[in-house]
């Protein structure tokens, strides 16, 4: 999923970058003891940018000796932030490192996009839905839950998520418009990845305030957004960069739309031998499916993991 040119891994690292279903977690744990390191050395690398341009020949020169090792610590740092946050959201579970992922996607000069295809903010929404999740969990445990305090942290989200859907989608239109005017043929946008991402986070957020209920209004319209979203990808291939997307959606769909996550994996190339964990996405969303037919239960994609007895990284 992420480009590692100039980057050599051992077998072991790639099993947690190529997502996975057994010992991801074991991985992520120990990821959490190189991640106050790579922080420093990023934080001083991005406080050393800032300091001004106003450098000898011999500083310059030490600059560029350190410019490949900061980009393989912004690299694995990026990567961790990436997987943990998607890891919270995959299991609706807290966070595995102790990191201030925002501070640090902000002031460290990482760019999830460059890394994944999506932009930093949406990956910052889907964190703060898991620590409202979080927060939901604990104050239900507590007999605490204030539905009125819920809707209102949850609206917030939205509201903020909606608006920055609509700037996007603005952008969308302008860029079609040019193209257009200028003859040249009408193709996806470089956004489309960052859009089904956070179209998903949005049937995310619905699904933590109301629960896993696919007739519900607001999730009907999320869950169709997202499948429209997806249809218009340039190339069916990307997917294998929308695993967790692409399953919270495919488990909230009604029905009716089944029937367009079952074509869409074939189209994709996604089979049982496909490496990742796209193929074990959709088990996981029919699954849900099945299992949604005999009971009124508010299922999910974790209730489906608990109920296999392990939790799936969806990346």
């Amino acid at each position: 999923m992420f480009a590692t040119s100039g980057t050599n891994f051992n077998a072991d690292s790639l099993k947690l970058f190529s997502g996975g279903t057994e010992n991801w977690q074991t991985h992520l744990g120990a990821a959490a003891i190189l991640v106050p390191a790579l922080v420093r050395s990023q934080m001083a690398s991005a406080t050393q940018d800032s300091i001004g341009s106003g450098q000898g020949f011999g500083q310059q020169n030490e600059k560029s000796l350190q410019s490949e090792g900061d980009t393989v610590a912004s690299f694995l740092l990026g990567s961790f932030a990436w997987f943990d946050i998607i890891a919270c959201a995959s299991t609706r579970s807290s966070s595995f490192l102790r990191l201030d992922h925002k501070v640090t996607l902000e002031l460290a000069g990482i760019h999830l996009e460059s890394l994944a295809g999506c932009e930093n903010w949406v990956m910052i929404f889907i964190l703060e839905i898991s620590f409202l999740d979080k927060w939901k969990k604990d104050a239900e445990k507590g007999s605490k839950l204030s539905v009125i305090e819920l809707a209102k942290r949850g609206g917030q989200i939205e509201e903020r998520l909606r608006d920055r859907l609509a700037d996007m989608e603005n952008k969308s239109l302008t860029a079609s418009s040019s193209r257009n005017t200028s003859g040249m043929p009408s193709a996806s946008t470089p956004g489309e990845v960052t859009k089904i991402f956070a179209l998903a986070a949005m049937t995310y957020l619905h699904v933590v305030v109301s629960g896993a209920h696919p007739e519900l209004p607001e999730i009907v319209e999320s869950v169709s957004k997202t499948i429209i979203a997806f249809q218009s990808l340039a190339d069916a291939k990307l997917l294998r960069n929308l695993v967790w997307p692409f399953c919270i959606s495919g488990c909230l769909a009604l029905e009716r739309e089944h029937t367009f996550f079952r074509g869409f994996i074939s189209t994709a190339g996604i089979n049982q031998s496909t490496i990742g964990t796209c193929f074990e996405a959709f088990k996981i969303m029919e699954e849900c499916w099945e299992t949604r037919k005999g009971c009124s239960y508010n299922c999910d994609w974790v209730f489906v993991m608990n109920k296999r007895g392990h939790h799936v990284l969806l990346a």
